[in-house]
């Protein structure tokens, strides 16, 4: 599977350091986590109280979860 994804054009290997300032996961200190919430003041990073999810049904509401990506 590596070797099929580095054959790709201008894909390459990142070096230790390089990796280090990524900081992969996390966008300005946030990571992308379920978090159970009464109110959007329970979210952290500005994210606000609610969800909704598609489903084969119809859009499926789960109000008490922070939204996350």
């Amino acid at each position: 599977m590596l070797k099929k994804t580095l054959n790709l054009k201008g894909v390459r290997t990142l070096s230790n350091n390089e990796q280090k300032e990524i900081n992969g996961g996390f966008w300005g200190n946030c990571q992308a986590q379920i978090v159970i919430c009464y109110d959007d003041s329970d979210c952290p990073c500005g994210r606000t109280c609610g969800v909704t999810v598609d489903s084969p049904t119809g859009p499926l509401n789960v109000p008490d979860v922070c939204q996350f990506y």
